[in-house]
């Protein structure tokens, strides 16, 4: 499983206050959502929707994510799902910011 994201910006006051609230942990779970959908090398693409700048603090303290995947809420898949948790920029994988497609 790969996980994509729609947000570029990140704001880093909001990185520092997290990564005090993450002060002590070895871990922590964010949720994303299963798209129904591959990437070019046949990857499962799953969305995180929230919690972009949790993922950075843990990041830069080198905290464990763990991800949970899940069903939309509203059981929105595929270009649906994509069009619903757009954001600011190109769907883009999280740990490298590469573009997808």
């Amino acid at each position: 499983m790969k996980v994509i994201t729609s947000q570029g910006y990140i704001n880093e006051d909001i990185v520092e206050s997290k990564k005090e609230m993450l002060s002590g942990e070895t871990s922590i779970e964010l949720v994303v959502w299963t798209t129904g959908m591959q990437d070019d090398n046949g990857e499962a693409l799953c969305v995180l929707s929230d919690g972009h700048h949790t993922y950075e603090a843990a990041v830069e303290l080198g905290v464990d994510v763990i991800f949970t995947e899940t069903e939309h809420p509203e059981g929105l898949t595929g270009e649906a799902l994509l069009e619903a948790t757009w954001m600011d920029s190109d769907y883009h994988y999280l740990d490298t910011k590469e573009n997808v497609w």
